[in-house]
């Protein structure tokens, strides 16, 4: 009969040896745990000292890592950080009794979690198995979220060229500055790169700058002691410690005022700050991504913001084009809105009129992709079946609009020569006409998508002879 434990051996080898990387001043732990986690499949790196796991980590591909206080004097968090960063892999601290807040500072600096020693063999080999599955659980949504983009923006060269640069500045830590008309999706491609990058399991902290009024900004993003001012009844960390280990978004940074300018540049120059009302110095370790819809290189001409903030914060520029420019994009776009809102609101909308389809594709999209999801809420939830049509459709795509017409209608009507453009008269009757036969005649309805009084508009039928035997008057 073969050994159980040869059979998991075997299935682990099929797929892929982990390698797990132990750090323990103590040779006789070392030697143990090396053991168990040996006869367990794993391939085992073990060093005595961070300077020997440095070594290791810079020749050695690691998936995990226990990192053990006891005997580490000069014990610093550099090497977990250094672990996080270059390797991604998960870091478990082992503490005594007396090194709690020591194990409890690692955390911060990005360990998954400690365990207080003593600890049994035993308990570290499953932790380290659920460790595993998390991070090989996170592989595969990160894939998963990579081939959802790819569709999305399949149809746009240029959306493509900028998902392909976001994937690849997403692993450093370096500052971002996204541009952009509202709506364009910044704060969408923010999220991006912090979910592809090595910061994906901190938070992401997003603020937008334009609603924090001047006299509080050092108090949102820096904290403040208790006692610091009328109101402060405890200390309060600020925005830049909630993101510690992960991503701040500043969004519409252009918005600062030229105090609040000189203090950010500051935290960004020395990755440090004083709550208010504190004397003590913090450090926090974060990824800045900024967005404006501003030209922030125009504005620092003008001197209404710092030339050298500006540069701190391009250090990366990723510049997202409004929906008109893109609207090969839309149909992808249209088909991920309808499947949230299906779930959203437990419909189940499966296609849309070929009416409902030309609107959305003519449409110029003020309010860019925010505005389209809207418009797909909105669709969705009026729709009666499981199709959405034209009448589904906000009253703002049609009012102001010319004669909507068939692909076939619209290209006909481009090619007319000037010597048959239709009259002002001619082109208002057969607008109204249609907007009658999409309401089917009710004036009350007709008249608010037109966008004029129902007295007017049945001076209008009349003027134009549109009357009708069963209109709903």
């Amino acid at each position: 009969m073969k050994d159980p434990r040869v059979t998991i051996i075997m299935n682990k080898s099929v797929q892929s040896i982990k390698t797990i990387l132990v750090v323990s001043a103590d040779f006789s732990f070392r030697a143990k745990l090396r053991e168990s986690l040996t006869a367990d499949g794993y391939k085992v790196a073990d060093a005595a000292t961070q300077s020997e796991a440095i070594a290791i980590l810079d020749k050695t591909a690691i998936n995990a890592a226990f990192v053990d206080m006891e005997g580490m004097a000069a014990f610093e968090l550099d090497l977990i950080s250094y672990i996080r960063t270059t390797h991604r892999a998960e870091v478990v601290v082992l503490a005594s009794i007396n090194e709690l807040e020591a194990a409890e500072n690692a955390r911060k600096n990005g360990a998954s979690f400690y365990l207080v020693k003593p600890v049994q063999l035993s308990d570290l080999s499953a932790v380290l198995d659920k460790m595993l599955l998390r991070t090989e659980r996170g592989k595969s949504q990160i894939e998963l979220e990579q081939r959802v983009l790819n569709d999305l923006m399949a149809a746009s060269p240029a959306m493509q060229k900028i998902l392909r640069f976001a994937m690849k500045i997403a692993p450093t830590s370096s500052t971002v500055l996204i541009g952009g008309e509202s709506g364009t999706g910044k704060e969408f491609f923010a999220r991006i790169i912090h979910r592809m990058s090595q910061r994906n399991e901190g938070r992401f902290v997003a603020v937008n700058c334009g609603a924090i009024p001047d006299t509080l900004f050092e108090s949102e993003f820096f904290g403040h002691k208790k006692g610091a001012f009328t109101g402060a009844e405890r200390d309060k960390p600020g925005l830049v410690e909630e993101a510690h280990n992960g991503t701040l978004f500043l969004d519409e940074v252009g918005e600062l005022s030229q105090s609040a300018q000189v203090k950010l540049l500051r935290f960004l120059q020395e990755r440090e700050f004083r709550r208010v009302g504190d004397n003590v110095q913090r450090s926090v370790d974060v990824r800045v991504i900024a967005a404006t819809n501003k030209d922030l290189k125009q504005l620092t001409e003008k001197g209404l913001f710092r030339e050298d903030l500006f540069y701190r914060l391009n250090v990366f520029y990723l510049c997202q084009p409004p929906l008109r420019e893109r609207k090969e994009t839309i149909p992808n776009m249209v088909r991920l809105f309808v499947h949230k809102f299906n779930q959203l609101f437990d419909k189940n909308i499966c296609r849309l009129s070929s009416a409902a389809e030309n609107l959305i594709a003519s449409y110029n999209y003020p309010g860019n992709i925010r505005e389209l999801e809207n418009i797909i809420e909105h669709a969705v939830v009026l729709a009666e079946n499981d199709e959405i049509t034209e009448k589904d459709l906000p009253e703002s795509m049609l009012r102001g609009r010319l004669l909507l017409g068939s692909p076939e209608q619209l290209q006909t009507s481009a090619s007319i020569s000037q010597s048959s453009v239709s009259t002002l008269a001619d082109v208002e009757r057969e607008h109204i006409n249609f907007v009658l036969g999409l309401t089917s005649h009710n004036y009350t309805d007709a008249a608010k998508k037109l966008g004029i009084s129902r007295s007017t508009l049945w001076r209008k039928i009349k003027e134009y002879n549109l009357q009708n035997d069963g209109a709903e008057s």
